[in-house]
This record gives C-alpha cells, structure tokens and sequence, in this order.
C-alpha cells in the first residue's frame, strides 16, 4: 500500500501555503509536526480534495502508483472512488446537527459514506451497528451515545470526530489536530489507541503538540513555510540535535538576554537558580551539554522557535 504527494502546491493570493512537497507515505504512523500556519492543515486538505490544488501545476497524489485526478489543471479536482472509499479523515472542527447524539451521527455519517459492513484486516466482516457501538466504547462515549451532541464540551465533540474518522476501518486515516482539546488522560488514550491502528495502514497525524507524536510515531515530517525541512525517525532527528542542546543556570536577570540569542526551552527552579535548557547552533561556554538527555521537544524548538 502507497500514497504519494509529488510536487504539491497551493497558492491563497499571493501567499503560497505550499511550496512543491513530495513524500511517499507506507503503512505506518507519519507525525506532520510544525507551527500553526506552517501549512499541515493547506497538506491534508489537498489530500482528502476538501480544497482544490493550483490549477496547471499544483502536482499530483497518487495511491497505489494510480493517480487520484482526472486533469490536474481542473479548477475542483475529485479524488477517484477507489481513493475515497479507503479514507477516514478528521478534521480539526466540523459542523454538527445540535440535535443529533453521537449514535445518529455515526450512523448518518456511515450512511453518506456507503459504510454497510465493515472488513477487519484477518478479513472477518462485522455489521457497521457493531462498530459504531465498540467506536463509541474507544472513545469513551458510551454513556453519553443518545445526548444530543449540541451539549457536549470541545473535547467531546473531538472523539466524535475521531469515532466518524473510524467509520469502515480505513487503511489510510488523516487526523489534522486529533487531541485538541482533550484532558492529559483522553490525549493518552487517544495516542495509545491510534498506535494499535498503525500496522495495516497509513496514518497522518497533523500536530503542533510533540508529545502527540514523539512515542508513536515511525517517520516525522517537520513541515515550516509550507515547505518539508527535515524528516526522519524521532531518534533520527534527535540524534541530529547532538550538540546543540544545554543548560545554563542563571538568575531571573540573566534570562532575557538569553532569549535575544538562543532558544529558550523548560525553564526550572533549583535552588542554586534558575536551569534554562537552551537549543542553537552555537551554545554559551557556561552551558552544560545534554546529548544524552535530547527529545522531539527539542528538536521542535531548534527548527519552529
């Protein structure tokens, strides 16, 4: 199984979201780390066709070596069936029925998309009904699965999402933002419960939350002005940042003038002062190098700081 993107690109005015990304996405778990704007949002939308790319040469997506358009240079370019019909995506929001309870919706979104039995990977088959029931169970909303969705909190409303994404048991599942607005336990959960997905299918998972990613990702993609600048595994990037991590332990004075030269990351009391980890090409001679101790977290901030 493959999806590719080559030479993707998306122009808003005058300002050009993507900038020709390629990437070949197997199945696996592809965390797409970068600041709000940097265009993940703009990458995933083109994807799924939810926006059309630029006309003549906004590049091409391709799943399993066929491409997925009719004529590039069309102003609304449709993905193929055969394309759709393997596809689950969330988006970060989504318009409800106030009135519907996450039940009806499931299984109105399960009608628009032609979902009536659903194939599990040993091939056994199960009725859609049954899935919608253990979906709701994954995401903790079974005691809640007739409330009408128009009360329910953000967070609530994101495991809705995530349970529609679900819907058919997808082999390729894009999740833009997946987390937002989840308590620390739901966030784990979440994160535990899509990792378990990742053997028979390619997921994209859009963040700009690195513990989102860090534990469960296979390859991570650092997209920054719509633009990929850097991709790998998360100890293939971390081991990239050896030598650029340290410490310095300073007082509260010392701290803006440290922020006007380098990275500031976790800033820590002890009682011999103030601990800053910073992150830079070059680091102060008083700085104590960490190389043993790196993570994605530090990798984020060298590339989006």
């Amino acid at each position: 199984m493959k999806l590719e993107i080559k030479n993707l690109k998306k122009t808003y005015g005058t300002i050009q979201a993507l900038k020709g990304i390629s990437y070949t996405f197997k199945p696996g778990i592809y965390g797409i780390l970068g600041a709000n704007g940097a265009g993940k949002s703009t990458m995933i939308n083109l994807i799924t066709d939810n926006v059309a790319r630029d006309k003549g040469n906004g590049g091409c997506i391709t799943y399993q070596d066929d491409e997925m358009t009719k004529d590039v240079s069309e102003d609304i370019l449709k993905l193929g069936k055969k394309f759709r019909a393997v596809v689950g995506y969330m988006p970060q929001q989504q318009g409800f029925y106030e009135d519907f309870s996450p039940k009806a919706f499931l299984k109105y979104m399960a009608e628009i998309k032609g979902v009536k039995a659903v194939t599990l990977a040993d091939g056994t088959k199960k009725k859609v009904s049954q899935q919608i029931d253990e979906l709701l169970e994954v995401v903790n909303l079974t005691s809640v699965a007739y409330k009408k969705i128009g009360g329910f909190s953000g967070g609530m409303k994101q495991r809705v999402l995530l349970a529609q994404a679900l819907l058919g048991n997808p082999k390729i599942l894009i999740l833009d933002e997946p987390t937002a607005g989840l308590d620390p336990k739901e966030r784990i959960a979440i994160r535990n419960y899509i990792a378990e997905l990742s053997k028979d299918k390619i997921i994209l998972f859009a963040t700009h939350v690195v513990s989102d990613i860090e534990c469960i990702a296979d390859q991570v993609l650092l997209l920054k002005s719509g633009e990929i600048i850097a991709t790998g595994t998360p100890v293939e990037l971390i081991e990239q940042m050896q030598g650029k991590v340290g410490e310095v332990t300073c007082t509260l004075d010392d701290v803006g003038k440290l922020q006007e030269k380098y990275h500031i990351g976790n800033i820590k009391q002890r009682k011999e002062g103030l601990v800053l980890r910073l992150v830079g090409d070059e680091l102060p001679k008083e700085a104590v190098r960490v190389d043993s101790n790196i993570d994605l977290e530090d990798v984020y901030l060298y590339y989006f700081e």
